[in-house]
């Protein structure tokens, strides 16, 4: 799933790439859809164990998931 070429990455497009809705990430992350709401509107970022949970739901990297949130992760070793 770490192709993303045609579109811009948010976490609006890796949500659609996983088939997953705000409700049924909400749920299977045991959190409140605001949160979630929150994180796609870019007002909020997750916390690390969050983001951890989130990467692995939308089946994407940890820095995947950062450029997604307009995080910088120029320097990032990528893992190994």
């Amino acid at each position: 799933m770490e192709t993303h070429q045609n579109k811009e990455l948010t976490l609006k497009n890796l949500l659609e790439a996983a088939e997953l809705t705000e409700p049924e990430l909400s749920r299977r992350m045991g959190i409140g859809i605001r949160i979630v709401a929150d994180w796609k509107a870019g007002r909020k970022v997750p916390r690390f164990d969050n983001a951890i949970a989130l990467s692995r739901e939308l089946g994407v990297s940890l820095k995947t998931l950062a450029r997604a949130m307009k995080l910088d992760v120029q320097g990032v070793p990528d893992d190994e």
